[in-house]
């Protein structure tokens, strides 16, 4: 019996993940073309990363936990009828650069205020064929130029919740869309859906929990309108 390889133990480990916290059904079968994707996607991370620092996340299993599944849960609570997302603040590409993997045909816009990160961003997309991917760097709060198209906006890991309040405030939108907010707890999006909004009209719509074995966390899905 043949060892092996890196690529192949990668891989397993991202399936065995997927079913064990059920992000794709027990009998589905697993494109291993795109798992392969996030092998790459690591290791030229890994590469950028001796020479820029990306991201504080090297390790194998924890960049596979922290932010190829924890990205990847968004997909039990997403909309399926979505099909142009903006995801903001994004850093490295999470969750944006998974969901286009993952489902090549979702139109991604990625707004990144950091230079490299973004060009990080534009390299791996470049490589991995995601057509339907685009990173865009400047300040969310300077973009104007929102598409009539965009269905959905999220954010992992960028703001605050005070943050988070102004950021849907300052949304210059004139349609409804749905907005996915990772959250550390209930509190959170609570604050976030009762909060009293000049130009908006902000509905919880559900919460999905979820706990891996580093941290218990959240996605908060709303609806959002122009009032």
């Amino acid at each position: 019996m043949t060892e092996k390889t890196p690529k192949e133990i990668f891989v397993d480990k991202i399936a065995e993940y997927f079913k064990n916290f059920g992000i794709i059904s027990a009998d589905s079968r697993l494109d291993l073309k795109k798992l392969e994707k996030f092998y790459v996607l690591y290791t030229e991370l890994i590469e950028w990363n001796k020479k820029i620092n990306i991201t504080a996340i090297t390790g194998e299993s924890e960049f596979i936990k922290r932010h190829i599944i924890d990205s990847a849960f968004l997909f039990k609570i997403f909309d399926k009828r979505g099909k142009s997302i903006m995801d903001i603040g994004s850093g490295a590409g999470f969750p944006g650069i998974v969901l286009n993997i993952l489902n090549p045909a979702l139109n991604i816009v990625s707004i990144e205020s950091v230079l490299k990160k973004c060009n990080f961003q534009k390299n791996i997309s470049r490589k991995l064929n995601l057509e339907n991917f685009k990173c865009l760097n400047l300040n969310i709060f300077s973009y104007k130029n929102y598409s009539e198209s965009l269905d959905a906006i999220t954010t992992r890991a960028a703001f605050n919740v005070n943050e988070l309040i102004n950021l849907i405030e300052k949304i210059e939108f004139n349609k409804s869309f749905d907005l996915y907010l990772f959250l550390s707890n209930l509190n959170e999006a609570k604050k976030i859906a009762d909060f009293k909004y000049k130009t908006k009209l902000i509905r919880l719509d559900r919460i999905l929990f979820y706990k891996t074995d580093y941290s218990f966390r959240l996605i908060a899905k709303y609806t959002a309108a122009p009032k």
